[in-house]
């Protein structure tokens, strides 16, 4: 059966977890130290969400991340194509992690601009940062169709 089929897909990933929220929401739950290996599985399994369903919104928690080794940030940063998100919602972060992730999306948009046409927004919880993609969506939702 393929992943794709069930109605929640998730794939844990070292000690992260990444889950597909239907319609068009990726969350990925970052937890412990993150080196290469663990970006690049992450990697392909991003790719291959956008590849299947378009774009998507990103939705992180950063809240159990203790790094991102030397390795992990350049593989985030150095893509050969571009990202399949609308936009990314990080929350939990501390200011170290914070930091840490917003100079890592910062390089990749100077490294790769056509392949980081996304904004990353950081929210203290997990909570906020979702009533913040529901708020952004409801505009978009409520606007009436082309004829």
């Amino acid at each position: 059966m393929d992943l794709f089929d069930r109605p929640t897909p998730s794939w844990d990933v070292g000690a992260n977890s990444v889950r597909l929220e239907r319609p068009d929401l990726i969350h990925v739950v970052f937890r412990g130290p993150n080196e290469l290996q663990d970006v690049l599985e992450i990697q392909q399994i991003l790719f291959a969400v956008g590849d299947r369903f378009g774009p998507v919104d990103l939705l992180l928690g950063l809240g159990e991340l203790e790094s991102l080794g030397a390795g992990a940030r350049g593989a985030w940063a150095r893509v050969n194509r571009s990202y399949p998100f609308r936009n990314g919602f990080a929350y939990g972060a501390s200011f170290g992690i914070r930091t840490l992730v917003h100079t890592t999306h910062r390089a990749g948009r100077i490294i790769s601009p056509t392949f980081f046409q996304w904004d990353l927004s950081f929210f203290p919880t997990e909570a906020a940062a979702r009533a913040h993609i529901e708020a952004k969506r409801a505009p978009a939702e409520c606007a009436p169709s082309p004829a």
